[in-house]
């Protein structure tokens, strides 16, 4: 592949392919060549080579690979401005390699959504075990945060839960379990979720869910 093509396949994350899809940014085409050599020796596909990251965002929406490798001797904010913007819409393992080891810059990079950073020159030998650490990294830390968003939604759903049958209950002058019951009822009747029928009934009181 040359440098900066583009290729027509597609992330495997959408045709099902069980071949990883590797978007290399290389700024030294030498090296960016081994490189490629190297990922595709090891079973990898390479969805996009890359030797400026002008347009780097455009790219990433454009061939939504399942790893992005980043290799640049200075890589400015607009690298991680743009890696930002699409970690936020599509959280992606990224490696990057940088001769800085400016600490800030580091942490910057992390908070932009970098699942490994190495303060060293890429070489072909280490690029295999690189990315599955990286892609072994980036499963674990997307499962914690599943399991904090399911945790943070089931106490929204509780809470709204538990404010709804007060406020029935008060509305209707009944007591709060037969106000739950009601809730529950309509919950199965209408085979909807009971938070969001507590919602619902919230809604239907004119009655906001106080900020968390």
């Amino acid at each position: 592949m040359s440098q900066d093509s583009d290729t027509s396949d597609t992330n495997d994350k959408h045709t099902g392919a069980s071949t990883p899809g590797v978007m290399v940014l290389d700024d030294r085409p030498e090296r960016a060549a081994m490189v490629e050599a190297s990922l595709e020796r090891a079973g990898f596909r390479v969805v996009s080579m890359l030797s400026t990251a002008s347009g780097l965002l455009h790219q990433i929406e454009q061939h939504k690979p399942d790893v992005i490798l980043i290799d640049l001797e200075s890589p400015d904010r607009d690298v991680l401005e743009s890696l930002a913007i699409a970690n936020a819409h599509n959280p992606t393992p990224i490696v990057m390699f940088s001769g800085t080891d400016d600490q800030d810059f580091v942490s910057d990079a992390m908070r932009s959504g970098v699942t490994a950073y190495q303060s060293q020159t890429l070489t072909p030998d280490i690029v295999r075990p690189i990315i599955e650490v990286a892609v072994n990294q980036f499963r674990y830390f997307e499962s914690m945060r599943r399991e904090l968003r399911e945790s943070e939604q089931r106490l929204e759903d509780q809470r709204a839960i538990e404010r709804a049958k007060v406020l029935v209950a008060r509305q209707l002058s009944i007591s709060s379990e037969e106000a739950y019951a009601r809730l529950r009822r309509i919950s199965m009747d209408k085979n909807q979720r009971l938070a969001d029928v507590a919602r619902t009934a919230l809604a239907a009181l004119h009655i906001d869910e106080p900020e968390q």
